[in-house]
């Protein structure tokens, strides 16, 4: 097994235990067991437990970031753009990747120091993205009357919930669930013309 396998072993091992149990009832021991590798090679890999959360956590929100931002370079249209950052955001990244969600939803509080404003800089440029493409509709006088703050944090905060509801198998697809979540934002934000 080489170094990137065994790494990617625990972090797949942390991702199903941290999903199922939380972090902070998931030991490293038990990872190492239920991944058929040793505590020690474990912190070959990570200093720590907290190590293994913070790289779950940066890598789920660096996935996020690099895809808004290569959608932003590729539609220069603001509604357009805000449209497939939603669906990308909801599909992918909350309903595709459920378990690493709810890990940076409910687990990211455990880091600290460093790890923990890397975190927030990057929630930070996900929010600033979204909140440029906002105004970019202000100034197009496409946003009704809304902060585009205010707007901003519930687009994030309905697609961030998804997670908590949406089952696999359910009544609605990934994509379903996406253009409800387009329809209640835009219908609800947007003026669009009749």
């Amino acid at each position: 097994m080489g170094k990137r396998n065994t790494k990617e072993i625990l972090l797949h091992t942390s991702i199903n235990l941290f999903y199922q149990k939380g972090y902070l009832d998931t030991s490293i021991r038990e990872i190492g067991d239920k991944a058929g590798i040793s505590t020690s090679i474990i912190y070959h890999y990570f200093k720590n437990k907290e190590e293994l959360l913070f790289e779950i956590v940066y890598n789920s929100a660096e996935e996020l970031l690099q895809a808004l931002c290569e959608m932003q370079k590729k539609i220069s249209d603001p509604l357009e753009c805000l449209r497939e950052m939603v669906t990308e955001h909801a599909v992918l990244f909350c309903l595709k990747r459920k378990k690493e969600t709810k890990i940076v939803d409910s687990d990211r509080y455990f880091l600290h120091g460093k790890r923990h404003q890397m975190i927030v800089n990057q929630q930070r440029e996900i929010y600033n993205l979204y909140k440029k493409k906002l105004e970019e509709l202000t100034d197009k006088g496409l946003l009704r009357d809304i902060d585009p703050g205010v707007a901003t944090f519930s687009i994030l905060g309905i697609i961030n919930s998804s997670f908590r509801w949406y089952r696999e198998g359910g009544r609605l697809t990934r994509e379903e669930v996406a253009q409800n979540i387009l329809k209640f934002a835009f219908h609800g934000i947007i003026n669009l013309p009749k």
